[in-house]
């Protein structure tokens, strides 16, 4: 039952896509449907019950907003209430993954997700001994999906990705939070380790909190440093 009201949420979601598909770049409306949904959802907004606002959060929201009329805009709260009806019917489900590789990329740029068998059966043999608290880290998170498969299996850990697309950073995050995980995700290049943003999910109470450079974990401890071979223990690496 649950999976075909993910069905169904997944078809609504992508029903509105196109609707917004058809007047605006497909591409565009989709990755700033991501952006606005994580600045609806930043830490002030909700631990404020929206008495209080992000001055830099604010002026980003409306200068993505704005460049839609009014017709357009009503359909991006219908498209967040699609997603999380989809995670609310089938917990550590990937619709965002799901909609980006069959109508965004379609395989372009090798963005290919790993399919949700394999994510499951990877979970299932790194999650055997993991019990909570520790670092959880996919160094190529796509939209997060084989970090969503660990957590089905043990969710009190501390979640970590990485991606060079800021579009699949930000699926990442939104996943993240719908489904109540803790961690930290960076736009990054993990390999040259260029740096470009990252998001705080759910750490110090409830919301996505933007980060600079200098308090992301993701960068300031990177793999290769000293502090990596201190924290080798209690992190496991997800590929």
């Amino acid at each position: 039952m649950s999976q075909s009201k993910h069905y169904n949420a997944y078809k609504e979601f992508q029903d509105h896509m196109n609707i917004l598909g058809r007047r605006y770049e497909l591409s565009r409306v989709f990755d700033d449907f991501l952006s606005l949904a994580i600045c609806s959802f930043h830490r002030t907004n909700i631990q404020s019950k929206l008495t209080q606002k992000d001055a830099t959060n604010e002026e980003l929201y409306h200068s993505i907003i704005n460049k839609y009329d009014q017709k357009a805009i009503d359909l991006f709260p219908k498209l967040l209430g699609a997603l999380q009806l989809s995670v609310y019917n089938e917990p550590y489900s990937d619709l965002l993954g799901d909609y980006f590789t069959e109508h965004i990329t379609r395989g372009q740029n090798g963005q290919f997700f790993t399919p949700q068998p394999i994510c499951e059966l990877m979970s299932r043999i790194n999650a055997c001994d993991i019990t909570q608290g520790k670092r959880v880290y996919d160094p190529s998170c796509g939209s997060g999906r084989t970090l969503l498969s660990f957590a089905k299996h043990a969710p009190d850990n501390y979640f970590f990705g990485n991606d060079v697309s800021s579009t699949c950073a930000k699926m990442t995050t939104l996943n993240f939070f719908l489904n109540g995980l803790r961690g930290e995700v960076a736009w990054m290049n993990t390999l040259s380790l260029e740096w470009y943003n990252a998001w705080q999910v759910n750490c110090q109470g409830i919301g996505i909190l933007p980060v600079p450079k200098e308090n992301s974990i993701l960068y300031q401890e990177k793999p290769h440093t000293k502090n990596h071979k201190r924290h080798n223990k209690e992190q496991l690496t997800l590929f």
